[in-house]
């Protein structure tokens, strides 16, 4: 779905528009599955719901410093 969007942004606005727009996940992320979420193209950050209110968020926030 992530790269759809891009490609959406970038066929009806522009590819540097495409590029520049930064697009998160907004699923369930846990420290257990952050890494490979960030891992995937498009994925630019994560909509964080009940994980930032345990520990494991420092994981989350972590997992995104590439």
């Amino acid at each position: 779905m992530h790269a759809t969007i891009r490609a959406l942004l970038a066929s009806k606005v522009s590819p540097g528009v495409a590029e520049s727009t930064p697009i998160v996940y907004g699923g369930s992320v846990k420290a257990s599955n952050c890494k490979e979420i960030i891992a995937k193209p498009d994925v630019d950050g994560f909509l964080v719901g009940g994980a930032s209110l345990k520990p494991e968020f420092a994981d989350i926030i972590a997992s995104t410093a590439q």
